[in-house]
Parts: C-alpha cells; sequence; structure tokens
C-alpha cells in the first residue's frame, strides 16, 4: 500500500473513532442531568434548609417587601452551570439596595408606576438576612416558601447553586 492509499482509511477510522466519542458522551450526559440543586443554606451553622434539585436555564424567584419603601419587589433569577444570575427585578419605584440603571448592561422599563430592571448579574451564591417585615418568599416551578418557615427573621442564609454527584 502507497500513503496515498493510507490517507481515506485512515480519515475513515479517524470519523468512526469520533463518532464513536459522540455516541459514548450521549449516557454521560445523561447521567449528569439532575446534578444541580438550588440551596437556602443557615448561617454560621452551614445547614441546608431548603433544596430544590433543578435543571441549568430553569428559572426561580424571591418576592419581598422593601424593608424602608414597604412596597413589593420581584426578582426573577436563572440558574446555569456557572451559577446564579440575575436577570430581572420589578418593583413600584426606586428603593435603596434594589438594581439601578449604573449597573452594566441594564436595561430599565417604566410603565406607569411600575420598574423592571433587566440585566444579567452573575452570583455564584448571594448572602440574604431574612426579613422580619420583608417576608421573603422564594419559588421554584409550583412550590412558594416562605423564609421565615424554614429560618428566623434576622438569621443569615446563602442561596446557592451547587452540582451534586448523582447517588446510583
Amino acid at each position: 500500500m502507497t500513503g496515498r492509499a493510507l490517507a481515506p482509511m485512515t480519515v475513515r477510522i479517524i470519523y468512526i473513532l469520533f463518532l464513536m466519542i459522540q455516541l459514548l458522551h450521549v449516557p454521560a450526559c445523561a447521567a449528569e442531568k439532575g446534578n444541580l440543586h438550588l440551596q437556602v443554606v443557615g448561617q454560621p451553622e452551614d445547614r441546608v434548609l431548603l433544596e430544590f434539585q433543578v435543571e441549568a436555564g430553569d428559572l426561580f424567584y424571591i418576592d419581598y417587601v422593601h424593608s424602608s419603601d414597604h412596597t413589593p419587589v420581584h426578582d426573577i433569577f436563572r440558574m446555569d452551570e456557572g451559577g446564579i444570575v440575575l436577570i430581572e427585578e420589578d418593583f413600584d419605584w426606586y428603593g435603596s439596595g434594589l438594581e439601578s440603571v449604573s449597573n452594566a448592561g441594564a436595561r430599565v422599563s417604566l410603565s406607569g408606576n411600575k420598574t423592571k430592571v433587566f440585566l444579567h448579574r452573575e452570583c455564584p451564591m448571594f448572602l440574604l438576612r431574612v426579613g422580619r417585615v420583608a417576608g421573603h418568599v422564594i419559588t421554584y416551578k409550583d412550590r412558594r416558601i416562605p423564609l421565615l418557615s424554614i429560618a428566623k427573621g434576622g438569621d443569615s442564609v446563602w442561596i446557592r447553586l451547587v452540582k451534586k454527584e448523582r447517588e446510583e
């Protein structure tokens, strides 16, 4: 055989190996599905108070009453492989501690007395103090959990996204 005769055979072997690798990769990806978990973790004891099994791309929400303005706030988060992303914050008018147009890339929509801030603020996890007045509620799919039902007012909790190894 000459070097020219080997080239098509080599290409064919590489192609077959490529297909085999792709086929072998599919079950591995399927096995990883469902390994993301959204957790609310009490501090300082680092105890998991609430946990949802989630998928990348899913949304969750935190609703509360702004502590000084006493107006409702609705935060929308997306979960990605890299962590949690705040994508929208809705409120009646601007209050301290809320997202603003100074956030790089933020877009603000005003409609009547409603303000919507659209953004992409990545946070692997964030610390939240459970409000006595705020009435924080975390919602994932059809589950609405008041944070005061799992922690005391004034307690600090981490909201985080973790990857877990699947148990067989």
